[in-house]
């Protein structure tokens, strides 16, 4: 005895998966989430003016690609620890300089990262080339 229904209940399973992958992939590859990052190797900390936050920086290694820094910054209060978020990620550094500008807000290789805005990550910017066409039509204005 064949089951009659058995091939289109596969063949609509089969279509149900493949759209869900196709969405996962497709997330994945247009957000990236900074909590998820590697931790890597420890290089140093800074601590803010008031004490509250230290800001930590880490090399990171991705395997047969590049090399990567990752900073992460610890808010304290009264001894014990209240959060702990990644607000910078810049592939491609070996080497990062860091200092706080103020309470708030911290300089990491030229980029100032305020504590309550936008992480930066440098996976989400478009940088032009130097030598590149529009950079010279820039410049030359």
């Amino acid at each position: 005895m064949k089951i009659k229904y058995a091939e289109p209940i596969f063949v609509f399973l089969l279509i149900i998966v493949m759209l869900f992958n196709a969405v996962y992939m497709s997330l994945d590859a247009f957000w990236y989430n900074m909590e998820e990052l590697p931790t890597g190797k420890f290089l140093y900390s800074v601590m803010s003016p008031d004490g509250k936050n230290t800001f930590s920086l880490y090399m990171v290694n991705i395997e047969k690609v590049n090399t990567a820094i990752r900073g992460e910054v610890i808010s304290v209060e009264d001894n014990e620890k209240i959060e702990k978020r990644n607000i910078y990620w810049q592939v491609g550094a070996k080497t990062a300089i860091a200092g706080w500008k103020d309470e708030n807000t911290i300089t990491i290789n030229d980029k100032e990262i305020k504590l309550t805005g936008e992480p930066y990550d440098s996976r989400n910017q478009i940088e032009l080339p130097e030598h590149s066409a529009k950079n010279r039509t820039l410049n030359n204005k």
